[in-house]
């Protein structure tokens, strides 16, 4: 693993989509091999950063030529502004193996050596794709996560006390700091690069998640898809966000669909809320328009105070909930009125089969896990 002797960005057709869930920067590649970013303020100021967590997200895929023994690799590394390595790994499909490097701590010579390196659970393959994600969480404390799999091992006790407590103290693993010599506040670009039969077509960068673009009409296989690469409280933190951050789905049949609201968006680097939300696309998940300066507030779990509804309303799209859900009509149209918070709700129209009053039967007796006004 070598330390860059020059920066040479290639970047060619690269186009801004506004992907992400307020990502700072969401963009599209057009099958490059190479793609760097460079930070845009210190990470060690946390009065701009709020915390040190910082999400680096790589999308790719392998080309139908890609053989085993055709050389394709993938590395991805953090750096500083003198070219120093702070942490990187590389992908050997090959081999179907990782190896991480860092820079020596005591080296005067900034030697560069190997950290880590074990088995892929996913082995490359033709027509395949790929998400690498670069997780900064302190300092010394960092690590890479490909295809959902931590590309790092080992655990350090951490005691936390309780919240509301003095003395209680309660012990929990940790990932192990990265023991190089330079840390994650010296850091000045990210970089990742290809060979072989692998290119990039996604970079997304912030406090913040996304998906796969070629996934994102099927809302059900999104929040899979997030969920396995969270930090699930039954391991070890080496996930990518909090399992609370989640993408909400319309209750079944229109579950392939998001709501037009999502409540549980990672907060940018506003210090007074955890939480944001923002509208967003019911058929792609996203930010509505890709605007987030419009479309997303700072705000509690419960307390929104965007009009969502209002731009994002698709009768044609809900029209399956009102279908299977029309016995309790009444109930019904007072939650859809209160939850898209529109002044000039309608109603849902006239249904000869609609009963008039709320009532205790329902078609949902065939999903009894799916009672969607719950959700609202």
């Amino acid at each position: 693993m070598l330390r860059p002797v020059e920066r040479l960005v290639i970047v060619l057709l690269v186009v801004a989509t506004g992907q992400g869930l307020l990502c700072d920067v969401d963009v599209q590649l057009d099958n490059v091999t190479s793609y760097e970013y460079t930070l845009p303020h210190d990470p060690s100021d946390k009065a701009y950063w709020r915390t040190r967590h910082l999400n680096f997200i790589t999308f790719g895929t392998f080309s139908e030529k890609f053989t085993a023994g055709d050389g394709t690799t993938i590395t991805a590394g953090y750096y500083t502004a003198e070219n120093n390595l702070i942490y990187s790994t590389t992908v050997f499909c090959n081999t179907n193996t990782f190896t991480s490097y860092i820079t020596e701590r005591k080296s005067k010579t900034d030697r560069i050596v190997e950290y880590q390196n074990g088995t892929l659970e996913t082995p490359c393959k033709a027509g395949g794709t790929f998400d690498l994600w670069f997780k900064v969480e302190q300092p010394q404390i960092m690590w890479f996560v490909y295809n959902a799999q931590p590309l790092q091992y080992g655990f350090h006790n951490v005691s936390k006390n309780i919240r509301g407590s003095r003395s209680n103290v309660n012990v929990v693993e940790r990932v192990p700091p990265v023991n190089t010599k330079w840390n994650a506040d010296r850091a000045e670009y990210f970089s990742v690069t290809t060979t072989g039969e692998a290119v990039l077509d996604n970079f997304a960068f912030g406090k913040c998640f996304t998906w796969p673009k070629r996934m994102e009409t099927n809302c059900t296989l999104v929040e899979e898809w997030l969920d396995v690469r969270s930090k699930l409280e039954a391991e070890i933190s080496r996930g990518l966000f909090l399992n609370s951050y989640k993408i909400d789905c319309l209750p079944y049949p229109s579950n392939e669909h998001y709501y037009w609201v999502q409540r549980r968006v990672h907060a940018q680097r506003t210090p007074d809320y955890f939480f944001w939300c923002c509208c967003t696309n019911v058929t792609t998940g996203r930010v509505y328009q890709g605007d987030t300066k419009n479309w997303c507030i700072s705000g509690r779990n419960s307390d929104c105070q965007l009009n969502c509804g209002e731009v994002t309303y698709n009768k044609e799209i809900l029209q399956p909930l009102v279908d299977l859900h029309y016995g309790k009509r009444e109930v019904l149209e007072l939650e859809m009125k209160k939850r898209f918070e529109m002044d000039g709700f309608e109603g849902m129209g006239e249904k000869d089969e609609l009963v008039e009053s709320a009532t205790e039967e329902s078609s949902d007796d065939k999903h009894p896990d799916q009672h969607w006004w719950h959700w609202w």
